[in-house]
């Protein structure tokens, strides 16, 4: 059927960009009338626990389990890269710029993943860096910035706590860019599954750690629809997105694969979806939030 590995690429980066995208939505419509319930990271541990939980059953129903922890035994320290930069600072860091952002501008910022994997691809992987390139991802990120900021879309929504909001979804793109560029070796080696499944089951290890260590609030008594929000960007927003990345880096060169940044971030502006969380500066209230 894809007699061209570049269109299967393509397809397969498609596939999940639309994953990540719902994860904006379903995280403004689950969580954002519980704001003083979330913990970021606690809730990003659960988010990675429903993942590794979902690549655990499929490795041990294939009996694959022994080869995944033989494959983690002889490369910890790219695994443990791949489990630092893509699972815990990138899940954690986009998970709390929706704390103080739109999640419009906060799929924006992170999304500008694809000029720095085009630098890092550079610099790392040795991939051409010409000016049309370079000039492709800064329209790509004007652009998106118009499609978001447009006087449609409305989303006006500055201020300090939002500004930081911005910041930490930037330093997600950045995570997210290394994530790429480095794994994209390790999926060309290890095939794509075990190259996604090792890093998520070790970041979130590596998150409940912190979790417990950091003494961050455990609220597990939680209404049906906030667990099946939890169990869908687990599997769909981590597991099924993550695996299809780096399916696609098996066809596509990092610099390629990342302009796909740029679909996620219009497909969220079109959606208008704006503050997950209510308390701007810990005072003010829905009222005061730019809804359209």
């Amino acid at each position: 059927m894809f007699k061209d590995k570049k269109n299967l690429g393509f397809l397969l980066a498609f596939m999940a960009t639309i994953c990540w995208s719902s994860f904006y939505i379903v995280s403004r419509y689950a969580f954002g009338e519980h704001n003083d319930l979330i913990d970021p990271v606690f809730f990003s541990f659960l988010r990675f626990l429903m993942a590794s939980i979902f690549f655990s059953v499929i490795l041990a129903t294939q009996k694959n389990l022994g080869l995944a922890l033989r494959t983690f035994k002889c490369n910890m320290g790219i695994f443990a890269v791949l489990a630092l930069s893509g699972i815990i600072l990138e899940g954690i860091l986009i998970f709390w710029s929706l704390k103080y952002t739109t999640a419009s501008r906060s799929s924006l910022f992170a999304n500008a993943s694809p000029i720095f994997t085009v630098l890092l691809a550079f610099f790392v992987l040795g991939e051409n860096l010409g000016l049309r390139k370079i000039a492709g991802m800064a329209l790509g990120f004007a652009g998106a910035g118009i499609a978001i900021f447009s006087p449609g879309n409305g989303d006006i929504y500055f201020t300090g706590m939002a500004l930081l909001g911005d910041l930490l979804a930037l330093l997600s793109g950045i995570c997210w860019a290394a994530y790429t560029v480095w794994g994209a070796s390790v999926a060309k080696k290890y095939g794509s599954f075990l190259s996604t499944a090792i890093p998520m089951i070790l970041g979130t290890v590596i998150t409940g750690g912190i979790v417990v260590l950091s003494e961050r609030p455990m609220l597990w008594n939680l209404s049906w629809d906030l667990w099946l929000a939890i169990i869908y960007l687990g599997i769909f927003g981590n597991a099924l997105s993550f695996l299809c990345w780096y399916a696609a880096l098996r066809h596509l060169k990092a610099g390629e694969l990342g302009a796909f940044g740029y679909i996620s971030a219009g497909l969220t502006a079109e959606g208008k979806l704006y503050p997950l969380v209510f308390h701007c500066d810990g005072r003010c209230d829905t009222g005061s939030l730019p809804y359209a």
